[in-house]
C-alpha cells in the first residue's frame, strides 16, 4: 500500500485555501447583511467615493443621451456612451475590483457594455427607439444593484 508523503498533504492544503481566497475575492467580496436586506459592500472612503463618482457619470451619461435622443442627434448618443463603455472598466483599482462581490460587477461590467451597443447602435444610424430601448432595458441593471446593494460610510 503506498501512503501519502507529506508535502502531497500541505500541497492540498495550499490548493485549498488558494481556493477559498479566490472564491471570496471573486465572487463574495468585502460585504455584510445590512440592515434593510441588501447586501452592504464594505469599502475604505476613498474606494466608496470611487464607485459614487462611477454611478453619478453612468446617471449624467443617461441624462446626455435621453437628451440627444430627444433631438436625434445620433453623433452626440455616440458621443455621451462611448466613454463610459467597457473602456472605463480598465480604470477601476484591481484592489477595489476585488472587494465587489461578483452580483456587483457582473451588473457594472454588464452595464458599461451595454453602453458600448448604444454607441455602436448609434454610430450604425439604428432609430432613436431602438437605442432608447436599450438605455431603457441597461437601466435595469442600475434597479438591480441599488436595490441588491448599498454602500455604508465605513464608521472611524
Amino acid at each position: 500500500m503506498k501512503t501519502t508523503t507529506p508535502h502531497w498533504i500541505v500541497i492540498g492544503l495550499l490548493v485549498t485555501v488558494l481556493a477559498a481566497g479566490a472564491f471570496k475575492v471573486i465572487v463574495l467580496g468585502n460585504t455584510a447583511k445590512a440592515d434593510d436586506g441588501r447586501t452592504a459592500v464594505i469599502l475604505e472612503p476613498a474606494e466608496r467615493q470611487a464607485v459614487l463618482g462611477e454611478m453619478r457619470i453612468l446617471l449624467e451619461t443617461t441624462q446626455s443621451i435621453v437628451e440627444a435622443l430627444a433631438n436625434e442627434d445620433m453623433a452626440a448618443v455616440e458621443a455621451a456612451a462611448r466613454p463610459i463603455g467597457s473602456a472605463a472598466i480598465a480604470t477601476v483599482d484591481f484592489s477595489l475590483r476585488a472587494k465587489l462581490p461578483l452580483e456587483f460587477k457582473k451588473l457594472g461590467f454588464g452595464t458599461h457594455y451595454a453602453f458600448d451597443d448604444i454607441a455602436d447602435m448609434a454610430k450604425e444610424g439604428a432609430p432613436a427607439k431602438a437605442i432608447q430601448i436599450k438605455l431603457s432595458d441597461t437601466m435595469n441593471n442600475c434597479i438591480a444593484c441599488h436595490a441588491s446593494f448599498q454602500l455604508p460610510e465605513k464608521r472611524i
